[in-house]
């Protein structure tokens, strides 16, 4: 499964604190089914993955944008217009500055399985297509690298 690992390394990248203190961001998955059809031998993973963020005490606005934006690249039907859109969250007030954010997302990722011969098999996860705006442009503007809000950089911040 590529999806957590890809969502921990961006919110790492955006909130260094994350790598400096590694217990306050924990993922797991939940709620995981692998499907498969007759005919053929790749399946596909769905499964909810949940983020939590300890003691968060940025601006709440930073992990949600973050988010959306992987959702974007990695799940982009997730921010499509009707449907299972959007995902799921939950905020622990701590205190006046400081939260608990505990988000759920539902994934898949499908992956090929191709005959070797000899009873080898080679598994190829195989990447999300890249999404298209209504006139057929692509809709990937690139990485968050930062995130600013007039004017004052939320994230990454300088510590």
């Amino acid at each position: 499964m590529k999806k957590p690992a890809s969502l921990r390394a961006m919110l790492v990248a955006l909130m260094p604190e994350l790598a400096r203190d590694a217990d306050r961001l924990a993922m797991w998955i939940e709620k995981g089914r692998v499907r498969s059809r007759l005919g053929t031998h790749g399946f596909a993973w769905e499964y909810q993955l949940t983020v939590l963020l300890k003691e968060f005490a940025g601006d709440p606005a930073v992990p949600f944008f973050a988010v959306t934006e992987w959702l974007r690249d990695q799940q982009p039907e997730r921010l499509a217009p009707g449907g299972q859109n959007g995902f799921a969250f939950e905020v622990d007030i701590l205190d006046s500055q400081t939260f608990d954010v505990q988000i759920v997302l539902d994934l898949d990722e499908c992956v090929a399985a191709e005959p070797q011969g000899e009873g080898r098999w080679n598994l190829t996860p195989i990447d999300q297509p890249v999404p298209l705006d209504p006139d057929g442009e692509l809709l990937r503007p690139g990485p968050v690298l930062s995130i600013w809000h007039d004017g004052e950089q939320l994230a990454p911040l300088e510590s």
